[in-house]
């Protein structure tokens, strides 16, 4: 039996998943591990990355090398305090799994994502993790609450994606308006039925890019030639369809290797004591000037969250 699943299904799956489906799903994950190590990683341009800096996440990380990790026992034991009312355990448990979190959100850290965020989100899943879990469950609390940090992340960068997603859907949806429009000339008035049938859409949306287009905002003058190769509403459909079809957090791409991600778990000591650059260079068979270099490139694009063509076609 495969105990693996690769990360690109996974993340499908938590993309079009409620928080109550996921609680169901993840009771059917028990012993399953998600495959982190492959993915399409972003080639970084340093010199063309802009000023999107997050400039707390340094400072976050080192502050993260002081503290103590909690042990699984330990873990439970705040867990069963928690379910009993007790609310500084419940600090006590989100504080022990920051390092659990900040190294989860490596993995997870994609191109135009916040990094910040991504950490923030992840304290959510341990929260959503506390109030769903039960005793009787036939999975141990470490493994599922680990789904749950996942989860809150996918679901952090599906953000991202619907934020690029929205403005094309809605250009596309604009030109769909005026295709109709166009087909439709001798009209004075526009069958509610008809748009919902031809166009899937609702005749207040419709009246409001209808609103839109009049004003230009986004159909400029410029754009008519444009809208020239577009004859038809299914033509326009296709588009739509791709770009749903494109637009997913599992095309998304990583911003990290995995010799990077190792690289700064040791540096910041998100999964043991933090080393040093000596100390990493002997792990990773390099000089430790070059270890420096490296991180500090590696630095900049955990900083960095800023917007770019990410799309993978294939």
């Amino acid at each position: 039996m495969n105990n693996i699943i690769d990360m690109k299904s996974f993340e499908n799956m938590v993309e079009s998943s409620t928080i109550g489906e996921f609680n169901d799903i993840i009771l059917t994950l028990k012993d399953k591990k998600i495959d982190e190590s492959h993915g399409r990683v972003e080639r970084f341009n340093m010199k063309n990355m802009g000023n999107f800096y997050e400039n707390t996440v340094e400072n976050y990380l080192k502050e993260l090398s002081s503290v103590k990790p909690l042990k699984e026992e330990e873990v439970l034991e705040l867990l069963k305090k928690i379910k009993d009312g007790d609310s500084e355990s419940r600090e006590i448990l989100i504080e022990g799994l920051l390092k659990l979190v900040a190294k989860i959100a490596l993995r997870y850290a994609k191109v135009g994502a916040s990094y910040i965020e991504l950490v923030q989100e992840g304290l959510m899943g341990i929260v959503t993790a506390i109030e769903k879990y039960e005793f009787d469950f036939n999975m141990k609390f470490t493994e599922y609450l680990e789904f749950w940090i996942k989860y809150a992340m996918v679901q952090s960068n599906k953000k991202v994606v619907d934020e690029l997603k929205s403005p094309i859907v809605t250009y596309f949806k604009h030109l769909k308006v005026e295709v109709y429009k166009n087909n439709n000339k001798e009209l004075v008035e526009f069958d509610k039925e008809d748009i919902k049938k031809v166009l899937n859409m609702e005749l207040e949306e419709f009246e409001n890019l209808e609103k839109i287009n009049e004003y230009g905002f986004l159909i400029k003058e410029e754009d008519r030639e444009q809208l020239e190769e577009y004859k038809s509403i299914p033509q326009l459909d296709k588009e739509l369809e791709k770009v749903e079809r494109l637009m997913l957090v599992s095309n998304l791409a990583n911003k990290f290797t995995n010799e990077e991600i190792k690289m700064l778990d040791m540096y910041y000591g998100l999964s043991g004591k933090r080393k040093f650059f000596e100390d990493i260079g002997k792990v990773m068979e390099m000089d430790a000037n070059k270890v420096k270099t490296e991180i500090d490139k590696l630095m900049v694009k955990l900083k960095y969250n800023g917007k770019r063509e990410w799309i993978d076609e294939n």
